[in-house]
């Protein structure tokens, strides 16, 4: 995910420069580095509560932990709402870029 750390030494002083900075986070960006970070931050968690991250979503939404526990997996699910969120993103571009190629081929045909 693109990552932008900010100290006073490097503190855009305009709100120009920080669109620039924030610009060229996102130019530094994939989705796909995205999906395998977060890949990789659901295999620590589950395997740190020894179960699957689509098992804990759907035991997190029904609401079968008590609040504390709850309050302490809330990274845990909001880990998995974005890992699905750029799984379908990345999986909608590869689509759509299967469906170019091929019509692409078809003109050239």
């Amino acid at each position: 995910m693109a990552k932008v750390t900010l100290t006073k030494a490097n503190m855009p002083k305009t709100n120009r420069e920080f669109q620039h900075v924030l610009k060229e986070a996102m130019a530094r960006s994939s989705p796909v580095d995205d999906l395998l970070e977060l890949a990789v931050e659901l295999h620590d968690y589950e395997h740190e509560r020894g179960m699957t991250s689509a098992d804990f979503y759907s035991r997190y939404q029904r609401g079968e932990f008590d609040d504390e526990t709850m309050h302490a997996l809330i990274k845990w699910a909001m880990a998995y709402q974005q890992f699905l969120l750029v799984k379908e993103q990345v999986e909608k571009a590869l689509m759509r870029e299967a469906v170019w190629r091929e019509d692409l081929g078809k003109v050239a045909a």
